[in-house]
């Protein structure tokens, strides 16, 4: 056999061999990381609402008897005791992973979640929308429902904006960070969310950042460690927001061109209307291998200018529904 013959047959075995290692590569399928964004970016492209009003709580469940509905506090157990919405069962925040607790949940029904605030009713939400739940957090929590301060277990919020300085120029960002890389070794996509969700609500990370720390640490101190994103509108963020922020619709947030523009060594700040889809958003992101929290009470905790805000804030006026103590 001479060389002319067996220059081609060299050529087709590495062509072969290329050929297996790409498709072996293709057989892996997505990666964590890319199974979790797109179950993100389907729940947040379906338009779903991210919350449900005290109002709507007490007319359509409490007193309406919607059997449509389920009632989760997430809220500590000590504090429900004391009292909590009618008819909701008690499953503390950082626990909601565990298979036992999420057993109590229908799938068939539209569970509203409870907490302090609406910060960590917020959180659960995401987590259980991506697990196949239909899931809304009730608005400023319990904050919204009574000013018994036993019951609350703390004191109402009183929002006292600083009225902190403002850019009004948006920078949509650029898309050019490497994703994070998840290896938690599991195969199907709600296996990896909950390892996922473990890893983060076991850490004991605080759920929020007041916006007088984000203030004085990242705007003041020009603290690098520090990355602020804004999950508003561009048309609400040009009349004013966080300097430096770059800004991502909330429900553009999962799309990959998107994450790629946030950091992985940094603290990422996320700013919202009211802390609740920066809530959602700072869930999202943890399960996703950044380090992530929402600013309380978002904008709202920033700057009392009504055309900034866009929304109406939390006004620390309870409605003082009924309780019921107990779990």
């Amino acid at each position: 056999m001479n060389r002319r013959t067996l220059r081609p047959t060299a050529l087709v075995l590495a062509l072969a061999v290329t050929l297996v290692t790409v498709l072996a590569g293709c057989s892996r399928g997505p990666s964590e990381f890319d199974q979790i964004a797109a179950a993100a970016d389907q729940y947040l492209s379906a338009g779903r609402a991210p919350t449900i009003s005290a109002e709507d709580v007490q007319n359509k469940i409490v007193l309406g008897k919607d059997p449509s509905y389920f009632l989760l506090s997430v809220r500590k157990p000590e504090d429900d005791a004391k009292g909590h919405v009618p008819g909701a069962i008690t499953i503390p925040w950082t626990q909601i992973y565990k298979p036992e607790n999420l057993a109590k949940l229908p799938k068939n029904k539209k569970i509203v979640v409870i907490c302090y605030t609406g910060h960590t009713a917020s959180q659960v939400t995401m987590l259980l929308n991506l697990l196949g739940y239909e899931a809304y957090a009730m608005k400023f929590g319990m904050s919204a429902w009574t000013d018994n301060k036993d019951i609350l277990g703390m004191a109402v919020p009183s929002l006292n904006p600083g009225n902190y300085p403002m850019d009004t120029k948006v920078d949509n960002g650029k898309p050019d960070n490497t994703l994070p890389v998840l290896k938690t070794g599991k195969k199907d996509l709600s296996s990896i969310i909950l390892a996922r969700a473990e890893a983060y609500l076991t850490a004991g990370k605080p759920a929020t950042i007041a916006a007088e720390e984000v203030y004085n640490k990242a705007i003041m101190g020009k603290d690098p460690s520090y990355f602020v994103l804004s999950v508003r509108s561009n048309a609400h963020d040009a009349k004013g927001h966080v300097p430096g922020a770059i800004t991502i619709p909330f429900k553009e947030i999962a799309k990959p061109e998107n994450l790629k523009k946030l950091p992985t060594g940094k603290k990422i700040v996320v700013v919202c209307y009211t802390g609740h889809t920066a809530s959602q958003t700072a869930m999202l992101l943890q399960l996703l291998g950044y380090d992530a929290y929402a600013m309380k009470f978002g904008m709202s905790g920033w700057t009392d200018n009504k055309d900034v805000l866009a929304v109406k804030p939390y006004d620390g006026k309870p409605l003082n529904y009924a309780t019921q103590p107990g779990q």
